[in-house]
């Protein structure tokens, strides 16, 4: 195994006119502790949640979430993608990206909310059975604050400033639980309330990412013609795959929302965000590669991908086995009873996140190593092409277990279509997927040194 391009701290390069990035393994960690206070926030959030509002309530929070996040990421056309690429290259200047940001999240927010609400009676009497008016304004409101975090945060991540995300993301998940478990024994059950709270949470991360981008970045500037072609160039070419990944990712809620009522988009939920808090590692390795990936030359970048598809191997097949053995005992402990029929999606969409997680390198290695994002936008597009008619037969016929074989098939094909864009590198062959013994004991020893040199950082900072 080599210890040039791949995880070592020495490895890399940087943007011109960006300051070196700080070793992959550092990074890795720090997102990681961010990632972690995420998933341990979310849980909580989702126990208090569950336990306060049983499973039909519990569904119409989660479709008044999903109806925010959606318009969210329709309406960004692809920026946020842009935006990771684009601030590791600096192709465009990073105050014209700012100032796209803003102007982005400012017209989709207020479009946003013209569609939601003028067609508020459309979608309660369809996909969002149960969200009421109040929620729907208060979704609306979320709706541009949520842009903003989106593409600027991916624009400082692509930039290299992971540590100082990861920080906002820690601050982020100590405050929302803050804010959600008041709220919940304010409502007495009622979904409108945690609801409220997501809203002012996600407005004070916007807040707080403007603010961090405003002091690494400077005044936003106005785009130009040039700079916004460049972007939305990029950006609609990979738009499409985004959209029809959304579509294979979260139209199997649409689906059991339709046919199965809210109770069972509850208990679906549950599973699906439950089985995707497992993708935790890869998200810091994600964030902390996204400099390197695009900036390092195209064979050691793939180099860097199948390390890091190795290392994620190594640590979720574990985990995802020992999950899958318990899942009932989990629902059971953690949510209450009421919720122990999602236990088996939840177990049947476990090896479906381990594909997912890697299928996020493997996009991320082909957007920004290859600058290929209409071939991202080919895979997923056909993963939603056949996705939508089997989710359509599989929910009607098998109900929320149905919806989960169809998610766990999708997203081994398209990991499946990534990992071969990978091996057509030069260097990197399939064998090179496959973990090995001296992997585990690499990773050991990356885990040591980045856990050294946090705690050194931090003896400093004393």
């Amino acid at each position: 195994m080599t210890t040039e391009p791949g995880l070592d701290p020495a490895g890399g390069g940087a943007a011109p006119g960006a300051r070196p990035p700080p070793s992959l393994a550092r990074t890795t960690f720090l997102a990681l502790q961010a990632d972690v206070a995420t998933a341990l926030s979310d849980l909580t959030m989702a126990i208090v949640v569950a336990r306060a509002l049983g499973p039909a309530n519990r569904g119409i929070y989660f479709l008044a979430l999903f109806a925010a996040g959606l318009i969210a990421l329709i309406g960004n056309m692809g920026t946020a993608t842009a935006a990771i690429v684009f601030g590791a290259n600096q192709r465009v200047p990073l105050a014209q990206l700012h100032g796209i940001a803003i102007a982005f999240s400012v017209t989709v927010g207020a479009l946003g909310a013209a569609l939601l609400l003028g067609l508020a009676d459309v979608w309660q009497d369809s996909v969002l059975g149960g969200v009421d008016d109040t929620m729907l304004v208060l979704v609306s409101i979320s709706i541009a604050p949520l842009i903003y975090a989106q593409i600027v945060g991916a624009q400082l991540t692509g930039m290299g400033h992971v540590p100082a995300i990861s920080r906002l993301r820690i601050g982020l998940a100590v405050a929302a639980p803050l804010l959600t478990i008041p709220a919940v024994l304010i409502g007495d059950g009622e979904p409108g309330w945690p609801v409220a709270a997501w809203v002012v949470a996600m407005i004070a991360f916007a807040l707080a990412v403007g603010r961090l981008a405003w002091s690494r970045i400077g005044r936003p500037a106005r785009p130009r013609s040039a700079g916004i072609r460049e972007v939305l160039s990029f950006s609609l070419r990979g738009h499409l795959g985004t959209l029809a990944h959304q579509g294979f990712l979260r139209v199997d809620v649409l689906f059991v929302s339709a046919y199965l009522g809210p109770a069972s988009v509850g208990l679906y939920a549950q599973a699906s965000v439950l089985a995707e808090r497992m993708s935790t590692l890869g998200h810091a390795v994600y964030s902390s590669s996204a400099a390197r990936l695009g900036s390092d030359p195209p064979e050691h970048a793939a180099v860097l991908a199948a390390e890091i598809v190795r290392a994620l191997l190594i640590l979720m097949i574990p985990v995802a086995i020992v999950l899958a053995i318990g899942s009932k005992l989990v629902m059971r402990v953690l949510f209450g009873a009421e919720f122990e029929p999602a236990a088996e999606p939840f177990a049947i969409l476990l090896p479906g996140t381990v594909c997912l997680t890697l299928w996020y390198v493997l996009a991320l290695y082909t957007l920004s190593t290859l600058r290929r994002p209409g071939l991202t936008t080919i895979i997923q597009g056909v993963a939603f092409l056949c996705a939508a008619p089997l989710y359509w037969i599989a929910v009607r016929e098998w109900g929320v277990n149905g919806a989960a074989v169809v998610s766990t098939a999708v997203y081994f094909g398209i990991c499946a279509a990534g990992a071969a864009m990978l091996v057509r590198s030069p260097a990197v062959r399939p064998r090179d997927l496959v973990p090995t013994p001296r992997d585990a004991t690499r990773m050991l020893g990356l885990a040591r040194a980045a856990l050294a040199a946090v705690a050194g950082g931090m003896a400093r900072s004393r």
